[in-house]
C-alpha cells in the first residue's frame, strides 16, 4: 500500500511524526535524531509516491556548503505532489531551505515563529501537525456523522491512510 504521507528529516521530523501519530496520522518515515541531508539522501532511494511529505532537515547542516545541493537532489526524488519543508531554526540554514522549497514551489514552515528552548527543536511539535493541515487530507472523519461522510465526493474519502509506522534508524 502506498503510504499517505513521508517524513524526511532530522529530529524535528521525528517529533513532527510523533505528533501527527497522536492525531491518529501513520506515515512512513525516514528520519532519525542528528540526521543530516547527506546520509538521507544516501539511505532514502525514494521510489513511493505519498500524497504528502515533510522534509525536516538542515539543522545538523550548519556550515555544509553542498547543503543546498543535497536537498535539491533529494527533493527530486520526493514524488509527493505536495511537499512541506521545515526550516531550521538557525537563519543560514532556513533561507537555503527556503530557496530550495521555493525552487520546487512547496510550502515552508519556518521552525522560528515557534517557541524553542535550545534553538533546534520547538517546545512542542502539535502546532506543527496542525500547520502541515494534513489530518484534513488524510480521510480522517470520526468527527462527523455517516449521513455527512456519504455525501462527500468520492475523492474526499479516497485517500489512503497508513496504519503502520516504518521507522528507519542507522
Amino acid at each position: 500500500m502506498i503510504p499517505f504521507c513521508l517524513i524526511l528529516g532530522d529530529s524535528t521530523g521525528v517529533g513532527t511524526a510523533g505528533a501527527l501519530a497522536r492525531e491518529g496520522i501513520r506515515c512512513e518515515i525516514h528520519a532519525h535524531v542528528g540526521a543530516r541531508s547527506s546520509g538521507v539522501l544516501e539511505a532514502w532511494q525514494g521510489g513511493i509516491t505519498p500524497a504528502v511529505a515533510l522534509i525536516a532537515l538542515g539543522s545538523n547542516d550548519v556550515g555544509d556548503p553542498r547543503l543546498e545541493h543535497q536537498l535539491v537532489a533529494l527533493r527530486a526524488r520526493t514524488r509527493a505532489p505536495r511537499v512541506t519543508w521545515l526550516a531550521p531554526y538557525n537563519r543560514t540554514a532556513a533561507l537555503i531551505v527556503t530557496k530550495v522549497a521555493l525552487r520546487f514551489g512547496d510550502k515552508v514552515i519556518p521552525l522560528a515563529q515557534l517557541p524553542t528552548r535550545d534553538g533546534v527543536h520547538p517546545t512542542s511539535y502539535r502546532p506543527i501537525s496542525g500547520l502541515l493541515g494534513w489530518k484534513l487530507l488524510s480521510g480522517i472523519r470520526k468527527d462527523v456523522s455517516a449521513e455527512t461522510r456519504d455525501a462527500w465526493p468520492s475523492e474526499a474519502t479516497s485517500v489512503p491512510v497508513r496504519r503502520a509506522v516504518v521507522l528507519q534508524m542507522q
